[in-house]
């Protein structure tokens, strides 16, 4: 190759002594160049990357987005100047900061920029924000790199749908869809109706959950439509639902699809629930023996017979494993889940709600104790129309702490259980009792020894608990209970706390990017963000700037409250001087704390010098 070079070289200097000669279609001069380029290293080259930061949510307007640039040397030739971030409002220290601190960044040299997006109301109305950013520093770029950060809007939701049964396999068969709206946003939504528009269901959008429903960010709320499988159905391999969701403020949200396909209904726990078969079935939330062996239209004393491994037929929980045999020796089977949970909307009644799901009335008003609030979430017996009561003694059990957060050892906890006959006969008089192993390794009494409770009555007590110093060295603490009484044994009620923790963040904003005379005023906002999850306060905030002042200042009036994810802010006044202008920039590194409080990471902000 280099004697290809020369040869080429040596053409190229008799071509331009007799000002005329060609190869082909390239002159000798540009195939020299070409040669030479891919023999030659780069001498200068740039390499940019940056690094948003993603740790927060982005959701308001006037929202900082902050970008961190990192701009290399790769070339093998210095290059001196400022560095410049092309397509970014970005603030980049003098080379004099980084490497061996001469006025050049050299070969291999790294230098740091920052930058602060703010959100218009387009970026979060799209869902991002892109940017398209490069380094030049001496006329030298580097190639564009793509920077793109998600955005959520304030207000927003989302649906997902579910069938029950997941398949179907005749005309008539009952298909029970859920819908789950989820505020995404960051903001509360409602007090509204929330609509779900699906035209597998409906010509036009219907109600889900409560007139007045309201809801938090992150928070759901579910509602159900019944379908009935038609013979264009059985005549397809599938039945498509296409839900979207609104309301509360928020407008559509994205559609979401939902495939049921033509197959053979099957029972989960095992078996395909067909006359005649044994199978094994998983039980779910809220089911009882008798309402399964009325669902698979099977013998109620068979049934217990066949599961001598519970030891109180009346006690079964959801993810029980049971067996049921002979499926439909005495009825229809009918579909899964044998108990629908289902949310009392205000004008329901109990005829009503039991029509929806061709349950009988009488048995959903006996287990649901009688009780049909609006917003309750009662248990109904599908497909139990004509059918006989036969209801257990049973107990529930609701366990709570306060407070919620741990932040010490040897801070108390209190616990309060609450016992409630869930049951349609009196239980007592007997000494109830709660067992919970993180409280006390025996049961626990709650409520006098000789304690009575009618159908639907209830049982309050307490127990404490201190914090130890291994609970410190975890981020949750969960205790698990049950309670006894009357021979009957509820399921278990668990309750976790969280560690508690504590942290502050500073940032710095100067009110311009550039100075260019002494004298010149600089107004420098300080934002104190509380990032634990603990109210801080109320205290006095302090900052620690050198360059404004030798000792630290106050942030804040003395006494701030400060709750978690809020924030104080401050300013303080620097004035440029004439050293200031003999130097490229201005840059300034503070740290913030409080009493109580480790102080925050430091915070720096360079504000440079008009050029």
């Amino acid at each position: 190759m280099t004697r290809t070079i020369q040869l080429v070289a040596l053409f190229a200097a008799i071509c331009l002594l007799l000002a005329s000669c060609t190869i082909g279609d390239v002159t000798p001069s540009a195939a020299s160049n070409q040669l030479l380029a891919a023999e030659t290293p780069q001498a200068s080259a740039l390499v940019l990357t940056a690094q948003p930061d993603t740790t927060i949510p982005y959701n308001t307007v006037g929202q900082n987005i902050n970008i961190m640039y990192t701009v290399t040397n790769t070339g093998t030739a210095a290059l001196p100047g400022t560095v410049i971030i092309n397509g970014a409002t970005a603030t980049c220290p003098p080379t004099t900061t980084v490497g061996n601190k001469n006025d050049s960044l050299d070969p291999a040299e790294t230098l740091g920029c920052a930058s602060a997006y703010p959100l218009t109301q387009a970026d979060l109305d799209k869902g991002s924000v892109t940017l398209i950013v490069s380094a030049t520093l001496n006329g030298v770029n580097s190639a564009p790199v793509t920077v793109t950060v998600a955005t959520i809007q304030p207000k927003a939701v989302s649906v997902t749908a579910a069938s029950s049964p997941t398949t179907y396999d005749q005309v008539g068969r009952e298909l029970i869809i859920t819908y789950t709206i989820k505020n995404i946003g960051t903001q509360n939504l409602g007090p509204d109706p929330f609509q779900v528009t699906d035209k597998l269901i409906n010509a036009t959008p219907f109600n889900c959950g409560l007139t007045g429903a309201t809801l938090a960010p992150g928070a759901t709320l579910t509602c159900s439509a019944k379908y009935i499988v038609s013979q264009n159905d059985m005549n397809g391999a599938a039945i498509i639902s296409t839900s979207t969701a609104s309301g509360g403020g928020a407008g559509a949200s994205q559609p979401f699809s939902l495939t049921i396909n033509k197959g053979v209904v099957t029972n989960p726990g095992g078996g395909t629930a067909v006359p005649g078969n044994t199978i094994t079935y998983t039980v779910k939330e809220g089911e009882w023996l008798w309402q399964i062996a009325r669902c698979f239209g099977t013998d109620p004393n068979k049934l217990v017979e066949a599961n001598k491994q519970l030891p109180d037929p009346a006690q079964i929980k959801k993810g029980d494993v049971i067996t049921v045999p002979n499926v439909g020796s005495t009825g229809k089977v009918s579909d899964e889940p044998c108990v629908k949970l289902h949310t009392v909307q205000a004008g329901e009644t109990w005829i009503s709600i039991a029509q929806l799901y061709n349950a009988d009335p009488v048995i959903t008003q006996m287990v649901n104790d009688n009780s049909l609030a609006v917003g309750s979430v009662i248990k109904v017996p599908r497909n139990s129309t004509g059918g006989t009561p036969v209801l257990p003694s049973t107990i529930g059990l609701t366990s709570t702490a306060n407070p919620t957060t741990y932040g010490a050892a040897g801070q108390q906890i209190t616990y309060t259980y609450v016992i409630k006959n869930t049951g349609t006969t009196n239980l007592g008089p007997t000494q109830f009792t709660v067992t919970d192993k993180l409280i006390n390794p025996n049961p626990i009494n709650c409520g006098a020894a000789n304690s009575s409770l009618a159908p639907g009555a209830t049982l309050t007590c307490q127990a404490a608990y201190a914090i130890t110093q291994a609970n410190m060295n975890e981020a949750t603490i969960t205790n698990s209970a049950t309670a006894s009484g009357s021979g009957a044994t509820s399921s278990q009620s668990t309750f976790t706390i969280n560690r508690a923790s504590q942290g502050i963040t500073l940032t710095i904003t100067p009110s311009v990017t550039t100075y260019e005379t002494v004298g010149e005023k600089i107004i420098y906002k300080y934002t104190i963000r509380n990032t634990g999850t603990t109210t801080l306060g109320p205290a006095q905030f302090v900052v620690n700037d050198n360059l404004i002042s030798a000792t630290p200042f106050n942030c804040g009036v003395a006494n701030v409250t400060l709750p978690a994810n809020s924030a104080v802010e401050c300013t303080a006044e620097y004035v440029v001087t004439q050293n200031n202008l003999n130097n490229l920039s201005i840059t300034n590194t503070a740290t913030a704390s409080a009493a109580g409080v480790s102080p925050s990471q430091p915070a720096s902000i360079t504000v440079n010098k008009k050029q």
